[in-house]
């Protein structure tokens, strides 16, 4: 079937991509997430890239997609939804105590009214089956999204190079964020090597509904002050090679020899450029801030 014709959405500030970091805080407080990989993969700004996929991989979970599509403003401004989502995760990583558990909160109160049962019955997911942002489970996958989709686009297009041990202590790096953001302990996987095998099994369970699809439609209709001509195109091509080929197909991102073709440009631009990029450029302000508040 054709895709109803993409909406018109507010037009988002190109300001709006470089969100100000928090105030210095307490000196000496580390905050919450500390740990030097996890803040390493994390202020990487190209990770920013990995947005949309781990959107729609959070939503190919019909359950998370019910919740969005009922209780979320996507439609009504999908890029400036995302980037909100970025500034909190942002002052949660590299915030001090109080900045990050203010953050936390935040968002915990917006999620708080999302609940509700099933309208349609999905494979595996019958009409009326229940839902709430803060089921452990379902705050474990949107984790997960966020940790794989950040080291993901890390390695592949800033050239982070992470060796097993460092992919380790970046998943362990990852707990305090996730259990900032309600996820407990007993859900969270024990390893890295738990936690890719947690991944792996997840995306094969995924189920990519029309809630989805719309939502994924918002996502990469993404539109800028001033206009940018091809950054919808560049978006889908690049979401398409991070997520996980079934996923992508799913959503209609197959890899085409031209998506493929943009998104390998992209690699090869950032994985030559990065090295000599300033760090204000390369690296999320935050991450200076945190940096010079222990020093």
């Amino acid at each position: 079937m054709p895709h109803p014709p993409a909406r018109r959405l507010p037009r988002l500030p190109l300001a709006a991509v470089f969100p100000p970091p928090p105030g210095p805080g307490v000196r000496g407080d580390a905050g919450p997430c500390p740990e030097a990989q996890f803040r390493r993969v994390t202020a990487e700004r190209a990770t920013v890239l990995g947005g949309p996929a781990a959107i729609l991989l959070q939503v190919a979970h019909p359950l998370v997609a019910e919740g969005v599509a009922v209780h979320s403003d996507y439609a009504a401004g999908p890029a400036r939804r995302l980037l909100g989502t970025l500034q909190a995760a942002l002052t949660v990583a590299f915030g001090d105590t109080a900045q990050a558990h203010e953050a936390a909160r935040r968002v915990g109160r917006a999620h708080a009214p999302v609940r509700g049962t099933t309208r349609a019955d999905v494979p595996g997911t019958p009409a009326g089956t229940p839902y709430r942002a803060n089921d452990p489970d379902l705050a474990l996958w949107v984790h997960a999204t966020l940790v794989w989709t950040a080291r993901t686009v890390a390695e592949r297009y800033a050239g982070v190079r992470l060796t097993p041990d460092e992919r380790e202590r970046h998943w362990q790096g990852s707990k305090p964020f996730a259990r900032l953001f309600a996820v407990p302990d007993r859900v969270l996987p024990g390893s890295v090597t738990e936690f890719d095998d947690y991944v792996a099994a997840t995306v094969r369970a995924l189920v990519v509904t029309d809630a989805a699809r719309g939502i994924a439609r918002d996502v990469l209709t993404q539109r800028t002050a001033p206009p940018l001509p091809g950054v919808a195109a560049l978006a889908r091509s690049v979401t398409a090679d991070v997520l996980p080929a079934p996923v992508a197909a799913a959503y209609g991102l197959d890899r085409t020899p031209g998506r493929r073709a943009a998104a390998g440009a992209v690699r090869g631009l950032l994985r030559t450029a990065r090295p000599v990029l300033p760090e204000p450029v390369a690296r999320w302000p935050h991450a200076r801030v945190a940096r010079d508040r222990v020093r």
